[in-house]
């Protein structure tokens, strides 16, 4: 089983900060479900690429600097998904604290683009550094 483009091509965008690139990889009908409890109000449900970027991304890039999802594997899985296991990285802004949190995300692609994205990671780490 092959990794679809658009997932790498989702990382490639994020570590640019390119934001038309980043919007090129989602299916007009995105879905994205992030970790509850995450600071500055980041998780939950995101329907559609614009709630993603501006509910998510964009509060997430507000408040750390560098911040970049660091994909270590990308595993295809029997039923079509990607599970993208990777870290975390950046500076938290307030604080000047380092990020380093574990995450697992299950992409979902459709017409050859990210239809779904839902995200684990370890918020208390997100708070560790964002409150140190």
């Amino acid at each position: 089983m092959t990794v679809p483009h658009a997932v790498p091509a989702l990382y490639a965008a994020m570590h640019a900060v390119d934001v038309a690139a980043l919007l090129a990889t989602l299916h007009p009908r995105f879905r994205g479900r992030v970790t509850e409890g995450l600071p500055f109000d980041i998780g939950g449900t995101a329907d559609g690429p614009q709630e993603m970027l501006r509910d998510v991304w964009a509060r997430a890039f507000a408040h750390f600097d560098a911040l970049r999802p660091e994909p270590d594997e990308y595993v295809p899985t029997a039923d079509g998904r990607v599970l993208v296991l990777g870290w975390y990285t950046g500076t938290a802004r307030a604080t000047g604290e380092p990020l380093r949190a574990r995450f697992a995300h299950v992409i979902e692609v459709r017409d050859g683009l990210v239809g779904a994205l839902e995200q684990i990671t370890d918020s208390a780490r997100w708070w560790s550094a964002a409150t140190a």
